[in-house]
């Protein structure tokens, strides 16, 4: 954009201003830079994932949505399906960055799902916890014992067979091979 040799020097200020005054409205907010740069590590998200991740309130997640999509950054992409279960409420969107893939948006969907699960999100500490320990020490593998007696010892108030598979898939996803 600045480096357009074509253009004559008020069209290179002007550009150059413009550019300053996205950056003032992206970065002049923590929140709103830390759901930006979210965006573009992510491609896509929805609000109650941009909440757990980043743990911030609701009311900022919506604001700095607001903002993004103000600026054009974001739109909506897609509308969660309802859940069968639910009596319901609004239905979630996820918000993508005009860039953003199909894959990014069908994982963001995906992770919206899972972040729902408390027992997920429980599973996904102790699986942390666990690279954490064990991928520190040089170790990319864990038993599915091992695996069992960390979650026991940990005294989770869920069946430790329930948060150990969640635990399990977690830590394949991120490249621990997991022995059963």
């Amino acid at each position: 954009m600045l480096l357009n040799e074509k253009n004559d020097l008020a069209t290179t200020l002007k550009n150059i201003q413009e550019l300053l005054n996205f950056s003032e409205n992206i970065f002049s907010s923590p929140a709103v830079a830390e759901t930006f740069l979210y965006f573009c590590l992510h491609g896509a998200a929805t609000a109650w994932v941009l909440q757990t991740e980043l743990n911030q309130p609701e009311a900022t997640v919506y604001r700095t949505l607001k903002r993004l999509r103000a600026v054009g950054l974001i739109g909506p992409a897609l509308k969660v399906s309802k859940v069968q279960s639910s009596k319901g409420g609004p239905r979630p969107t996820i918000w993508a960055l005009e860039s953003a893939s199909g894959d990014e948006i069908a994982a963001a969907l995906k992770h919206h799902y899972r972040t729902l699960s408390p027992k997920y999100r429980v599973a996904e500490e102790v699986a942390q916890t666990i690279m954490d320990q064990y991928v520190k020490k040089g170790r990319e593998e864990i038993t599915y014992r091992d695996l069992l007696e960390q979650i026991k010892e940990m005294r989770i108030p869920f069946k430790a067979p329930d948060i150990a598979d969640l635990a399990a898939q977690y830590l394949v996803e991120k490249g621990v091979k997991v022995w059963r």
